[in-house]
């Protein structure tokens, strides 16, 4: 089982420990002294990793390149090749010999003169090698949490749609491509058990490579968290979002979010859609980097 609401708890200096009274602690802090009371209620928090506040569950990325690296192809070439027959031998033809100026050589006896050559041909080649920017861009794993916690009602919450919302700076002069915008929920309900969703979906950020549609979550029947696609260039500001679909009642959380941090500036977050009315102030929270290096 999940420990996201007692590891909340702890950060906090809750007084309340077992996660399965958690109704019980919130009748009693209703009825208690504020010098003695159970902290029930906790805005919601930004964060970033290597704070110390709440342990970071870390993203697994199975390759050290990054998406725009693997995904952004080099300019197709031309090259000249040598024309063969249906042996694979090279076909060769006899030209006439001109000076430069364009005039043709004789020989003493005012022949023309004519050398035997390969016939060749102009080839147009898609490349298979990414570009050299991109061959050489170096990827750095950051990550960000949001942490929330309301057991003062002793119920569950049940918000849909999105319910953060992220403001990255796109930085110039990284490769086109997808970066992706990686998510790991911790969630737990009024009876202090851990929720599990049916489905996780990253969301991804299209930078300067063509348009990018929503993710289509109409189909799904259970509790979905999913991020969203945007496409964008180098130099914009965008706004991303984590949402959440078939919601079977929370009353905590630390939501997880990594994106490469040389390709985006982490500007801010927070809460939105029907959650915004649930949580409250926000703060911005600083730590570590991870950083990885992007090969071919």
């Amino acid at each position: 089982m999940k420990t996201i609401t007692k590891r909340i708890i702890a950060v906090f200096s809750v007084v309340c420990v077992a996660m399965s009274s958690f109704a019980g602690c919130g009748d009693k802090d209703k009825k208690s002294s504020s010098s003695t009371s159970a902290v029930t209620q906790y805005a919601l928090e930004i964060g970033q990793a290597g704070d110390g506040k709440t342990d970071d569950p870390g993203i697994k990325v199975d390759d050290k390149t990054s998406e725009a690296a693997t995904s952004a192809p080099a300019e197709d070439t031309t090259e000249i090749e040598d024309v063969t027959d249906a042996d694979g031998q090279p076909v060769t033809e006899s030209v006439t010999v001109t000076d430069a100026n364009g005039a043709t050589v004789t020989d003493a006896s005012g022949s023309a003169v004519t050398e035997t050559v390969k016939v060749t041909t102009v080839v147009k080649k898609p490349s298979s090698q990414t570009t050299t920017a991109a061959s050489k861009y170096e990827s750095k794993q950051d990550g960000r949490y949001a942490m929330w916690l309301d057991i003062s009602k002793d119920e569950n919450f049940f918000f849909e749609g999105d319910f953060l919302h992220i403001k990255f700076k796109v930085k110039e002069g990284i490769p086109d491509g997808d970066y992706k915008l990686r998510i790991s929920p911790d969630l737990s309900d009024v009876a202090g058990t851990a929720v599990y969703p049916s489905k996780v979906i990253d969301g991804t950020i299209r930078v300067n490579n063509g348009t990018i549609e929503e993710t289509d979550v109409s189909g799904e029947s259970g509790m979905i968290f999913y991020g969203s696609n945007v496409a964008c260039k180098q130099g914009d500001t965008i706004d991303c979002y984590i949402n959440i679909k078939n919601n079977t009642g929370l009353v905590a959380f630390v939501i997880w979010f990594y994106f490469d941090s040389n390709a985006f500036e982490f500007v801010s977050a927070e809460a939105s859609g029907e959650y915004k009315k649930i949580a409250r102030d926000t703060e911005i929270g600083a730590g570590a980097q991870k950083s990885t290096e992007a090969s071919n």
